[in-house]
């Protein structure tokens, strides 16, 4: 028998270290959703031109794919949006679209995140 990664893994974690967070589907209601916000790191590339770099920043959510399921939410989707409003007792306020999800079949999903610029 497998180990149910879920219950005895993802849920402690997102018990200890998640925030409720709001998650906006581009074809839906939005709802709260708990996740573990990751900032990301900064990244320097190369620019095309060989003389300048390029600083980029890889911010992530982590949820589980069973809070979705079982409030009967569709999983997330590329497009889908998510309001990050504080982390740890910090506030970060900032809105972010989803650019990428990647599964981590043992339940969970990390969502790639992209910043909404504000207008």
């Amino acid at each position: 028998m497998g180990v149910n990664w879920d219950l005895h893994l993802l849920a402690p974690l997102h018990g200890i270290f998640g925030d409720e967070h709001e998650y906006r589907p581009k074809d839906g209601v939005p709802f709260t959703v708990n996740g573990i916000f990751d900032r990301g790191y900064v990244q320097a590339a190369e620019n095309l031109d060989g003389d300048s770099e390029i600083n980029t920043t890889n911010p992530a959510l982590g949820v589980r794919d069973a809070d979705f399921i079982s409030s009967g939410y569709a999983l997330p989707v590329q497009g889908d949006r998510v309001f990050i409003n504080t982390v740890g007792g910090v506030p970060v306020n900032q809105l972010f679209i989803v650019a990428d999800v990647q599964p981590d079949s043992h339940g969970g999903s990390k969502l790639v995140l992209n910043l909404v610029k504000k207008r």
